[in-house]
């Protein structure tokens, strides 16, 4: 390997190191509490040598939030062709979500922030595949199609935020979480008529 490579290894790995610093500090303090001097102070660099690497605070968090989404992405690809029957892929997409949600909780907070409403080419393709499920799901009634979309973002967004902010609800009591959410999703899937 010769000195330019080398440079550009170690460049790279530096990237690396600054962003799961970044996600650690995110995940033990929360976001908010997020700066460039503090993931400096972790790596024991100085903050210009984070600032050579990503422009701002903002720039970073960016990046954190595209490499979340593509990490769901992979995930929905994968999803997508293990599983023809739209209904049976848009709930296996479902507890995709949830699953990633409760294993990243500071990170997909962060993700789906109304602070942070920002959408990348890879995840307009995600929406793309997800539409086309409903749609096939509906018989391609395209006057349904954003209610359908809209009607099961809520309810997976809401059930999960609930469920992150309530860890106890009296209701629920003795219930496994993740069941009762499974059980929402298929009442709703399975209620939409072909």
């Amino acid at each position: 390997m010769g000195h330019i490579e080398r440079r550009q290894k170690e460049k790279e790995e530096m990237r690396q190191r600054i962003l799961e610093t970044a996600r650690k500090i995110g995940a033990r303090d929360g976001w908010q509490a997020l700066t460039i001097r503090k993931i400096a102070d972790e790596i024991e660099y100085t903050p210009p040598i984070v600032y050579e690497h990503f422009a701002s605070k903002e720039e970073l968090i960016k990046e954190i939030i595209y490499s979340g989404f593509s990490t769901l992405s992979e995930e929905f690809v994968i999803a997508r062709e293990a599983e023809p029957d739209p209904k049976n892929f848009i709930k296996r997409l479902s507890m995709i979500h949830w699953d990633f949600a409760f294993s990243n909780v500071e990170l997909y907070q962060l993700m789906f922030s109304l602070d942070r409403p920002m959408h990348n080419e890879e995840m307009s393709l995600n929406i793309k595949m997800i539409e086309n499920a409903f749609l096939n799901i509906c018989n391609n009634n395209v006057e349904i199609l954003h209610e359908l979309m809209f009607n099961w973002m809520c309810l997976m967004q809401g059930a999960i935020s609930i469920v992150m902010k309530i860890t106890n609800l009296p209701h629920q009591e003795g219930k496994n979480p993740r069941d009762v959410y499974s059980r929402i999703i298929d009442r709703f899937v399975d209620s939409i008529d072909n």
